[in-house]
Order: structure tokens, then sequence, then C-alpha cells
């Protein structure tokens, strides 16, 4: 809907210039041709002033504020650009008398030539403009046209068949731009949509990868890992990984994928809850939040939040020997970017040798902020712990 829209918009506005663009130009050829009207009418026949000259001078005015209101008046134009071609064809009739100059719908032939381009297109401007150039040599070169002689006479035809032609492509070179920029829009708005829908799928695919590597590969590593002689904690740690990871399996297959906007404020607390898995090392969590300001996290952006941290605590829980981890969340004054960081005391590890087929870090951590417009970033050594620094954008209420 969106795309057959801009469609019409440009189209209409191109219509819009061609109209404006002609009734300028009816302007300017009346005004240069007024003293030549004036000066033949007294050698006109009524007849021929009533239904040609007054037929003219109407439509004329119908197409002007037609124009002024933005609209193509295309019947108008047509119904012009006929007056004065059978005008000209009669003019021997209402002007039986010999004349001095050309007949003064001269004046005239480029605009209505300019009228068909407008209404019919440049084929039939064309047309027009070879057939009333033909018909105005052949009276341009009598008498009643002035006897200019037949090499003025074409030459003179020639002007004016030209000048309605090359206004006549003008015309549809506009029509034509105006076309393309419709395509072009149009294929750009589809190519927008076709990769907003491809860039929704692959991030529901990382939504996916990431849970699966963060749930149920902790769940099912945990319970691999738990023998029948294992101690009360290792097993109760093993169910609680397989009840959270049966939870957020869930949970995903509801579709519940987003909540409401979340105030930053509970972002400690709910750090907090997920902090307490037994499996997990002591988090010690800080916060450095205003107090006096709302400020809000969009709910998919939080969700995305809280699984990173998820997998980083699990993380360092698994691999670091760190003794504890800490999580501290701020949000500096000047910036309006939430900041939560998750570091430990471990024993550290060179991010550029961790290979591409372990997915903690670039899929579960990464590539999840990443898709709901926020960054990750993962600095670590050998022997210097590890700090991971999640971001996201927030309102300010």
């Amino acid at each position: 809907m969106a795309a057959a829209a801009r469609v019409v918009t440009n189209r209409a506005a191109a219509e819009t210039v061609i109209a404006r663009s002609i009734s300028v130009f009816a302007l300017a050829m009346g005004i240069r041709g007024f003293g030549d009207i004036v000066a033949e009418l007294p050698r006109t026949a009524p007849w021929w002033v009533i239904v040609f000259g007054g037929g003219v001078a109407v439509s004329l005015a119908v197409i002007i504020g037609a124009a002024i209101r933005g609209v193509l008046a295309r019947r108008t134009m047509g119904a012009f650009a006929a007056l004065v071609a059978a005008g000209l064809i009669l003019w021997p009739l209402g002007h039986p008398g010999p004349e001095s100059g050309p007949p003064w719908l001269w004046h005239v032939l480029m605009l209505s030539t300019s009228c068909v381009a407008g209404a019919a297109g440049t084929w039939s401007a064309t047309a027009y403009a070879i057939a009333t150039a033909i018909v105005f040599a052949l009276i341009r070169a009598t008498p009643v046209g002035g006897a200019s002689g037949m090499d003025l006479a074409i030459q003179d035809a020639a002007y004016a068949g030209i000048a309605g032609v090359a206004v006549s492509v003008a015309i549809q070179a506009m029509r034509l731009g105006a076309q393309q920029s419709d395509k072009a829009e149009e294929e750009a708005i589809n190519a927008y949509q076709e990769s907003a829908s491809a860039r929704a799928d692959l991030a529901e695919r990382h939504r996916l990868g990431a849970l699966l590597h963060d749930t149920v590969m902790t769940a099912l590593v945990s319970v691999a890992r738990t023998s029948a002689a294992a101690g009360l904690a290792e097993k109760k740690a093993a169910s609680a990984a397989a009840v959270e990871g049966l939870r957020q399996l869930e949970y995903y297959g509801s579709g519940q994928l987003a909540e409401g906007p979340v105030q930053a404020s509970e972002l400690p607390s709910r750090l907090q809850a997920i902090s307490e898995n037994i499996a997990f090392l002591p988090v010690d969590i800080y916060s450095h939040l205003p107090v006096d300001t709302k400020v809000m996290v969009p709910g998919i952006v939080a969700s995305a939040l809280l699984e990173a941290t998820y997998t980083a605590l699990d993380n360092a829980s698994r691999h670091s020997g760190a003794d504890s981890v800490a999580i501290t969340v701020s949000l500096p004054e000047a910036r309006d970017r939430l900041s939560i960081e998750v570091s430990d005391n471990g024993r550290g590890f060179d991010p550029g040798a961790v290979s591409q087929r372990r997915l903690g870090i670039r899929l579960s951590i990464i590539q999840r902020m990443s898709d709901v417009g926020g960054s990750a970033s993962v600095t670590s050594a050998p022997g210097r712990g590890t700090r991971i620094i999640l971001e996201c954008g927030i309102t300010r209420d």
C-alpha cells in the first residue's frame, strides 16, 4: 500500500508541473500574439471570431484555471488543439481578404501541439504538429495567409512544428522521469521490505540459536556431567538448568518475544534474579542509575540484555576459573545509552583465538545485542580476566 501511494503522488506531481508549464506557455503565447489578434479582428468574419476565437479563449481560460489548482485539464486541452486545427483549416473562409502577415493562429500552434502532448502523448503530438504545419504552410503561401512565398511559408511552418515537437518531447521526458522515479522507489521499497523480512527471519534464527545454546545446551551439559553419585547440590543445579531450559522454550514457543517497555531501575533486580542460579559463581551487582528520572528500555531490548548477561554469567562460571563476577549497571548523564558490564577476575582468554563454531560469545552475546539495535564488546586477555560491556538505547520520560 505504501508503494502505491508514493507512485500516485509522484505522477500527480509530474502532471501538476506539466499543467502549470503549459499554462505559463499559454500566457506567454497569448501576450505575444495579442497585437496581431486585435489587428485582424476587423477583417475577420463574425462567425469565425465567435466559434474559433471565442472557443480558443474559453478553453485557454479553463486550462489556466485548472493549472492553478494543479490539475491537467486533458479534455479541454484536446478541445483547444482541435479548435486551433479547425480554425486554421477554415481560415480562408473567415478571412476572405488578403493579409499582410501570417494568421495569428501561428502564435498558438506550438501551444496546441503541447496541449496534445499533455492530453494524449508525444506520438499524437508529433502527428498533430506535422499535419498542422503542412496546413499552415499551404495557407501561408496564399494571399489570405500573407502571400509569403513557399520558402518562407515552409520556414514558418517548420519553426512552429519543430518547436511544438520539442516541447512535447520535454513533456514526455518529464513523465518518463516520474515513471522511472516511481519504479525506482517501488523497487527500493520492495527491496527494503524483503530485506527487513529477511533480517527479521535471521534475527529470529539468531534468537532461537542463542536460546538453544544458553539454556537447552547448558541443561544437557549439566545433566550429562551429573552422575548418580553426585551430591545433592549438583543434582539441584542440573534440575534447575533443565527447568529453566523448558521455561525458556515454552516462552519462546508462545510467541511472547517482547513485553512492554521496562524501567531501567528494574534491571538490577531482574539481573539479581537470573544470577541466583546455583550453578553460577557468586555475583555482585552495582547500580549507577539516576533516581530522579524515568528511564525506559524497550521490552525486546531488556530481554536481550538479560539473556546476554545470562550467557556471560554462564561462560564465566564454567570457563573463567574466577571466584566471583561483578555486574555494573550504569547510565552516564551525558549519554542516552544504558550500559551493563559483566566482569570477572578469572584466567581470561584471547577473543581472536576463539573458534567461529563457538557460539557463546558470537551468537548469544554480540549478535543478540546487534539484532535489537544494541552493541556488545568483549575485552579479555590471558591472565587478566574478562570484561563484557552491553549497551542499548533508552528513552527518558
